[in-house]
């Protein structure tokens, strides 16, 4: 069971010094992000007709430190619209699926799409992220790597209010995952976004089981922000949490996914020490999992 964490400082430091610093932190693995400071491109990084050898090159350094890539994170966009293969956010989440390959991840977050009002919309959402999944499915199969659909959130019209949406309850996440019918699908629970929109952990983890629940992104929020901050400093029950993955039987690993902790410090000096208290929390979870 690996160790790993977002590369959250990327667009501050780069690729390679991120790493670096996950590396000194005491992580066993990275999250590669390849979404840029607009969450619909990919990164500036991976955005040019070099891409290709530029994912070699940070493998080759990721390799040569001893830090392996267990995973990654396209571009997000499933609130801008429609990703059908000829729109340019389908195009770079094939580019992002590449890149994440190269890099020896095992699976990439692929968000289902949620730009229309759930609530309303949830049957024709549903056929949308089918096609949308259905038809990113070949390029999985081509580049040997797992999409992971994930638990959404989103805000009431006027109110600003969050509230559930695309998968925010176990029943439709399980749905999703099921209706692909392949191995090439499986989910990622955001733990954070469980709090955000009133699903229980447990019940989550443990109507989705060991087969469909193949990674996590681990964070803590409170109850009306999305705060991305690391265990135990916001309102999610992390106990309840590892009390259920133990119970499955989880068979990922430890990801956090709280970025926006260690970019409020100005400094490498502290945002590695912010790096080594996440480290450690993952640890601390790795050995209760062991028990």
């Amino acid at each position: 069971m690996l160790i790993s964490t977002s590369t959250a400082l990327r667009n501050t430091v780069g690729y390679e010094k991120n790493i670096e610093l996950l590396k000194k932190a005491g992580f066993t693995a990275f999250d590669l992000t390849l979404d840029g400071p607009d969450d619909t491109k990919i990164a500036t990084y991976f955005a040019g007709d070099d891409y290709l050898e530029k994912a070699y090159k940070l493998r080759e350094f990721a390799d040569s430190i001893g830090l392996p890539c267990n995973q990654s994170h396209a571009p997000f966009g499933s609130h801008y619209g429609d990703a059908t293969p000829d729109t340019d956010l389908f195009k770079k989440t094939v580019r992002s699926m590449e890149v994440a390959s190269i890099l020896g991840a095992k699976g990439i977050v692929v968000h289902p799409m949620q730009f229309k009002y759930h609530h309303y919309y949830k049957d024709e959402l549903k056929e949308i992220n089918y096609r949308f999944y259905n038809d990113l499915l070949p390029y999985a199969e081509k580049f040997g790597i797992i999409m992971y659909t994930e638990n959404m959130w989103n805000v009431r019209p006027v109110s600003h209010v969050i509230i559930p949406s695309t998968c925010s309850w176990a029943e439709e996440f399980c749905e999703y995952i099921d209706m692909i019918d392949s191995p090439y699908m499986k989910g990622c629970l955001d733990i954070g976004h469980l709090l955000l929109t009133g699903e229980s952990v447990s019940r989550a983890i443990e109507m989705l089981g060991p087969d469909r629940l193949a990674a996590l992104h681990i964070h803590d929020v409170y109850p009306q922000s999305d705060a991305h901050t690391i265990p135990f400093l916001g309102n999610v029950n992390f106990d309840e949490m590892l009390e259920s993955l133990k119970k499955i039987g989880y068979k990922g690993d430890i990801t956090f996914e709280s970025g926006t902790f260690e970019r409020h410090f100005p400094t490498e000096e502290l945002q590695l020490s912010a790096l080594r208290l996440t480290a450690d929390i993952g640890k601390y979870f790795k050995s209760k999992l062991e028990e």
